[in-house]
């Protein structure tokens, strides 16, 4: 008997089962731990709504492809390989070193290595496993309402799977010929046979295909989710205003973009501030890490600015924001909560006066450049004050909530630290030794937090309402709408600046003012890389440099400066996995980036 495959529960992310390793189908046929066959998929609609789940879960659980890159586990880590990793304003030394070649942009025309594989893999994996769903769902047995949900979801769910694609790999609007580039294979329906490469308006015409019967579909039901992870109509009008910006379809993005955050209203100063782990008002689509709990191989485990590796390992993951974004946000609103979250000179002096100045996150006196720039350690003349200053800016940044094992709410004694050298055990970023002051990096987040058992889970949001109304102020501004650009800017910094902030900008400056926020607001939410692709901008990262101030934070391996043509406008290369196994493809890849 058959099974498709699907993803039920954690248990994937334990079986080491090579992905990708002999031939592209196995993408499209990925090994189970729990399966549902086919049969029993076109008998009862239960048995799909199982399956659906699966496939909503295959977004947050682990694959393995090799032992080396185990931390390949869905949509979070898609959000911070490609959408982050690359950008201008995210560095980070990575808990496993070869990712280095991600953010040094070293691997995107290389098709035999992870980076072009795990966004082929993960994008194909929802397709595939919608696709098979949807080939028995008119069939099966149960109420009208319920196959109608499921029917939407799993169409929603295989446009999601087209749209990174489409941003990993395909061409920009302006390099697309008309909508004539090759770009991606279609397959409509569940199977592994050989199949061409198709146009980047064939693969768009798809998408918005798929996204309209879903809307279609969800507005006919009653029936509603029972998990945050499902999409719903709203996600599906989300995900249209996505692929819409991408393809400069100004309408299309400001329209879906308005009515998807219509009942998501944009999150306090406070909630901001929170730790990203726990949904709110705002979020519309996001993981259920109570619901398929995948411990050290979960996103939070590394990019959490608690989590198990981070506190574990010292000088290692969570991630850092760009000295130059975020002196362009702080020198225009101080009070901006976003600036709040960042290690970063202003914090120095917040709390307590040490008569710290800003030159001195430039000056080796103070800081250790080694391994990312760490502050406050006792090793190699650190100066044990800014260890001090460290630990104020933690234990004064903890949101409510209780947080298992996290040494935030470890109490610190600044004359004791400072006599002593030394904040307790496991204090931020540290799993030192009792008798060495922790460390962090420059520029470090405490935006992301995690909760559960060896603080490895927490929420992470996939959509929500701050990047809809951003993409609605972009395409009004593109449509000419200047002035509602402006009002809806002003929607946004009135929650995270103060209630006066007002945006009287117009033309470029305005432009650019939009762009900005949206880098400061979505950060490290997976959205940078993206956003500049489309906006055919190139990105430049100025590494640290020692007493140069008017350097940048980024490690001297981590920086470079790429044009908008760079490695054919930048599209990562179709994986040789797929041209091995694929003769149709094989035939077309050549002329495909000409």
């Amino acid at each position: 008997m058959k099974h498709n495959k699907f993803i039920i529960g954690a248990a994937v992310a334990i079986a080491a089962t090579p992905i990708l390793s002999s031939c592209s189908s196995d993408y499209l046929d990925q090994p189970p731990i729990t399966t549902v066959s086919d049969e029993t998929v076109g008998q009862a609609v239960e048995a799909a709504r199982a399956a659906l789940y699966g496939l909503c879960q295959a977004m947050y659980c682990g694959f393995y492809r090799e032992i080396s890159d185990r931390n390949n586990s869905g949509e979070a880590w898609f959000q911070t390989y490609y959408g982050d990793a690359g950008s201008p304003d995210f560095w980070d030394s990575w808990l496993w070193g070869y990712q280095t070649n991600m953010q040094n942009w070293a691997l995107m025309g290389n098709s035999n290595v992870y980076a072009s594989i795990n966004g082929w893999m993960y994008g194909y994996n929802l397709i595939g496993q919608a696709n098979a769903i949807l080939d028995k769902i008119d069939n099966i047995q149960g109420a009208d309402e319920d196959v109608a949900f499921i029917k939407a979801q799993c169409k929603t769910l295989r446009a999601h799977g087209y749209i990174r694609l489409m941003q990993v790999y395909g061409p920009r609007f302006e390099d697309s010929k008309n909508g004539a580039a090759l770009t991606a294979v279609l397959r409509e329906h569940s199977g592994t046979e050989a199949l061409p490469l198709v146009s980047y308006k064939t693969i768009l015409d798809f998408i918005y295909k798929d996204l309209d019967e879903a809307i279609a579909l969800y507005e006919s039901t009653p029936v509603r989710r029972a998990f945050g992870y499902e999409p719903t109509v709203d996600v599906a009008r989300g995900l249209y205003s996505r692929i819409a910006l991408l393809n400069h379809d100004w309408d299309k993005a400001a329209e879906m973009a308005r009515t998807a955050r219509a009942n998501y209203p944009i999150m306090s100063r406070e909630e901001y501030k929170a730790g990203f782990a726990n949904h709110n008002q705002e979020w519309l689509w996001y993981n259920d890490p109570d619901n398929t709990y995948i411990g050290y191989f979960s996103w939070g485990a590394s990019y959490s600015s608690n989590g198990a590796y981070v506190t574990a390992y010292n000088w290692a993951g969570a991630g850092c924001i760009s000295i130059y974004l975020y002196d362009e946000i702080y020198n225009r609103h101080n009070d901006d909560v976003r600036c709040e979250l960042f290690w970063t000179p202003d914090k120095a002096n917040k709390y307590v006066d040490f008569k710290f100045s800003r030159d001195d996150f430039w000056n080796t006196n103070y800081v250790n450049n080694e391994f990312g720039y760490m502050y406050g350690t006792a090793k190699d003349g650190c100066d044990e004050k800014m260890a001090a200053a460290v630990a104020l800016f933690v234990r004064n940044n903890l949101p409510a909530g209780d947080w298992g094992e996290s040494p935030y709410g470890v109490d610190v004694n600044i004359d004791e630290t400072i006599a002593k050298s030394s904040i307790r055990r496991r204090q931020w970023f540290s799993g030192l030794s009792d008798n060495t002051v922790a460390g962090v990096q420059f520029g470090a987040q405490v935006k992301f937090l995690s909760y559960e058992s060896l603080l490895c889970g927490s929420e992470h949001s996939w959509l929500r309402g701050s990047e809809l109304l951003l993409t609605e102020a972009e395409a009004e501004y593109e449509r000419g709408n200047s002035a509602r650009a402006a009002q809806l800017l002003e929607e946004l910094n009135k929650q995270r600046i103060n209630a006066s902030y007002t945006c009287n900008l117009t033309g470029e400056e305005l432009r650019d003012e939009i762009r900005l926020y949206r880098r400061i607001e979505l950060w490290g939410e997976g959205d940078t890389w993206f956003s500049f692709k489309r906006w055919n901008q190139g990105i430049k990262r100025v590494p640290w440099t020692e007493n140069d101030p008017s350097s940048d934070t980024f490690l001297i391996n981590y920086a470079g400066q790429w044009g908008a043509d760079f490695q054919h406008g930048w599209r990562y290369v179709i994986p040789a996995a797929e041209t091995t196994y694929n003769p149709e493809v094989a035939m077309q890849i050549k002329g495909m980036y000409e």
